[in-house]
């Protein structure tokens, strides 16, 4: 039963893994240049049905993670119970900040937007927003964003570790698990240190991420095939 429900969360984690790259990629596409917070800004204040679509889907995905890092220290304690309580410590850290900086996008900043467009809130409004946007880089909400995914970084390196010792697909999981976390690390320091290369680590570790659930829900949900039968 663990298995099933571990092969269960894995499934719907690489779904809402799958939209994400999806929404971000159609967003690019049709945003245009980003490099300024008036461009930024104006690309919000649409909000679109895409706009919308993307942050619940994020924060979809977020509880789904929580809930598939909770599952893996289930999986992994009895290899190596110290260092999966470890992990499993730092879990919660990401669920909060990544909901924060999520599900602020659909709740607080269209009341945000709504206050920017009257002249005696504009200013203060502006400030917010400059705090509030996760797709300005700059934002208060940006930093929590980077540093979530490099807070969960350590649990997907001690878990990714602890499955890349086992065969097979789970091994191949395990190691792409572990380089996200690196990506995502890399991407927090960027971030911090202004580091252009080192940025896109957090969008490189989405994609290692989402490719490590390929042959992790692959061998996961076999066994329960396997075990059924």
């Amino acid at each position: 039963m663990k298995r099933s429900l571990l092969g269960l969360v894995s499934l719907l984690l690489l779904i809402t893994t799958a939209l994400w790259l999806v929404f971000m990629i159609v967003d690019m596409a049709s945003a245009g240049p980003l490099d300024t917070f008036a461009q930024v800004l104006a690309h919000t204040a649409k909000l679109s049905g895409l706009f919308y679509a993307t942050y619940v889907n994020a924060t979809l995905l977020t509880l789904c993670a929580t809930a598939w890092m909770a599952l893996l220290y289930v999986e992994c304690r009895a290899a190596s119970p110290g260092w999966s309580i470890i992990g499993a410590a730092f879990v919660p850290i990401y669920g909060v900040l990544n909901l924060v900086a999520y599900f602020s996008q659909i709740t607080v900043v269209p009341q945000l937007l709504a206050l920017h467009g009257l002249p005696d809130y504009e200013a203060a409004a502006t400030v917010l927003l400059r705090m509030s946007l996760q797709l300005w880089p700059d934002s208060a909400v940006a930093m929590f964003n980077s540093t979530a995914y490099a807070i969960l970084g350590i649990p997907s390196i001690i878990f990714g570790l602890i499955l890349a010792q086992r065969g097979g697909a789970e091994r191949a999981g395990g190691i792409l698990l572990g380089l996200n976390a690196l990506a995502c690390i890399g991407g927090l320091v960027g971030s911090v240190a202004g580091i252009a290369v080192l940025e896109p680590g957090v969008v490189l570790g989405g994609v290692l991420f989402f490719a490590a659930l390929f042959p992790l829900t692959w061998a996961w949900l076999r066994e329960k095939d396997d075990n059924s039968e």
